[in-house]
């Protein structure tokens, strides 16, 4: 489950398999749209307090945990027109999204291509790279993580122990290890082609096409960074705020803040 939270569990069939979806709270849809590598859980510490004012619709994106992995590589264009036939089975003719990186990038992918069906947008982090440097980090900075060359047949993640993985990261906690390694044993080749897909999108292009009400968070530490100042030059009209004392993403090391700035932007147009 997502959340502690109370709620309820729906799959929507698809051509490419079922997608999955938590609904929980009451008020205006707003859907969450996790990272690459993840699942819908990485909400559970801000969804409690979003539901108090709106309906949060907290997917697992094609691939990912409880939703289905398809058959054939997905662009951020396909992530997109899943997030769509969603919308379709539910009955949701118009939303607001709250995504982080890669699920930020989903959400100006679906803005610009069907501007009336977004509302809003909060994005926890937002990569703003062009074709040629999406590439260039993918190289860099994603390949030498690939280490794991027997699973596939190319290079993926390796399954860490929890004492490897806490070794790396002292502040990891068990329930997000938990989760992390359970996600793996099933997507890690998926997480990698979801990472390509996601970094041969050229965001710079995207940008300046925004016209839907925006929210853009990062933390002070978040490396995606890289781009804020030429997103901000580019995306007039565009609401930026930068967290202070947050190393990553905000959801995750203030969760009280992120729901707290997500919930003022998203009610203040209802």
């Amino acid at each position: 489950m997502v959340s502690s939270t109370a709620g309820t569990d729906h799959y929507v069939p698809r051509a490419d398999g079922k997608v999955y979806y938590r609904k929980v709270g009451q008020g205006e849809p707003v859907l969450l749209l996790q990272g690459a590598g993840l699942g819908g859980w990485v909400w559970r510490e801000v969804v409690g307090s979003l539901a108090e004012h709106v309906t949060c619709y907290v997917l697992d994106l094609p691939g990912y945990d409880h939703s289905d992995t398809p058959p054939r590589k997905y662009s951020v264009q396909d992530f997109a027109a899943a997030i769509l036939d969603v919308m379709d089975s539910v009955g949701l003719d118009k939303v607001s999204t709250i995504g982080a990186h890669t699920g930020a990038i989903i959400s100006v992918d679906l803005a610009i291509s069907h501007p009336q069906r977004v509302r809003s947008m909060v994005m926890d982090g937002l990569p703003y790279w062009n074709k040629e440097s999406g590439r260039l980090i993918f190289e860099k900075v994603m390949i030498p993580g690939f280490t794991d060359t027997t699973s596939y047949d190319v290079p993926v993640s390796p399954l860490l122990t929890w004492e490897e993985a806490n070794g790396r990261d002292p502040n990891l906690d068990r329930q997000t290890w938990e989760d992390t390694h359970r996600l793996q044993e099933k997507s890690r080749l998926w997480s990698r082609h979801t990472l390509e897909a996601a970094m041969s999108y050229d965001m710079q292009e995207a940008g300046p096409k925004v016209n839907t009400p925006t929210l853009v968070l990062y933390g002070d530490g978040d490396a995606i960074r890289r781009g804020e100042e030429r997103a901000r030059a580019a995306m007039k009209g565009t609401m930026f705020k930068v967290v202070p004392d947050c190393p990553g993403h905000v959801y995750e090391k203030q969760p009280q803040e992120f729901a707290k700035l997500a919930t003022q932007f998203l009610l203040k147009g209802t």
